[in-house]
């Protein structure tokens, strides 16, 4: 069940960016961004499964593709849904301290985390693709989780925030990947940008969330969505892990899934994936928008 606490959020509208493809990103990332905690062009295919604990290439329907234009370089990360099929793949990146395929800055809790991409939607999109992307926190190798930070659907064409807590007290009691049954759901943000919308196929959006956990004991956690630079979508207030200090975030996804299945043949891509422990925003090479004039407070 979600439960919505009545927490402070503001949404605001900005119309897509629109860029022709531009230089690498990533290359020297770690001595241009030390900031940065990952970034991938993905420029390589074969280059997946060693970057990637989790890659769900769903029988080659999901991977780098280096036939279509890409956001910076050559390649970029597509899914294609066919109709009917709920799972068009996705990629699983471990950082962190963790139990789940420690890869990378190993020894580091993160308790603050930005993650940034490019998406693209085909020229023949339609509805709404609802599971996008999340942060979470692995507690134990079976998969259990202390919280999660969902980029989903929201109420129409547009993103939503979900965030989830696994913990009571200091108490992890998930016992499984996803135990939903054992989760808190801490109320669903919805964003205004109408990202599925017609009038956006065929484009690059910028899309940042930011997952910050809460002081152990408090509830001061926060989740905020940026869509081309502007804030979409914010929740304050979370209790993400009550005073449970085990491990911090150490896992982003991306995701391609939809519940109810594809309604017809179609893709979406991905590109200048970035991770890190500040804000990222959009590269040089976007045209940002004008500053939002329609902006909501609930």
């Amino acid at each position: 069940m979600r439960v919505s606490l009545g927490l402070l959020f503001f949404v605001a509208i900005s119309a897509p960016l629109v860029s022709q493809a531009g230089p690498l990103e990533c290359t020297n990332w770690q001595q241009q961004h030390p900031e940065w905690i990952w970034c991938d062009d993905f420029e390589t295919d074969s280059a997946l499964e060693r970057d990637y604990f989790d890659v769900d290439r769903q029988a080659g329907r999901f991977g780098v593709d280096n036939q279509s234009a890409a956001f910076g370089g050559t390649g970029s990360l597509k899914a294609t849904y066919q109709t009917g099929v709920q799972d068009a793949g996705g990629v699983k990146l471990s950082f962190g301290r963790t139990t789940v395929s420690p890869a990378r800055l190993t020894t580091v809790d993160f308790d603050d985390v930005y993650w940034r991409f490019y998406m693209k939607l085909s020229s023949n999109w339609t509805g709404n693709a609802m599971k996008l992307s999340r942060g979470t926190i692995f507690v134990a190798s079976n998969w259990s989780q202390a919280a999660i930070g969902h980029v989903w659907e929201g109420d129409s064409l547009n993103l939503g925030l979900d965030p989830v807590s696994g913990v009571v007290g200091s108490t992890v009691r998930t016992t499984k990947y996803n135990d939903f049954d054992n989760m808190q759901w801490l109320g669903k943000r919805d964003g205004a940008t109408q990202i599925y919308a017609a009038a956006n196929v065929d484009k690059w959006i910028c899309i940042e969330t930011r997952m910050k956990l809460n002081t152990p004991g408090s509830s001061n956690g926060e989740m905020s969505l940026w869509v081309d630079g502007q804030l979409d979508a914010q929740a304050s207030n979370l209790n993400f892990r009550g005073s449970y200090t085990g491990y911090g975030i150490n896992s982003i996804m991306i995701e391609n899934y939809v519940n109810s299945g594809a309604p017809r043949i179609q893709s979406r891509s991905f590109d200048n994936f970035v991770v890190s422990r500040t804000r990222i925003g959009c590269g040089a090479t976007v045209v940002r928008p004008s500053p939002p004039t329609n902006v909501r407070t609930n």
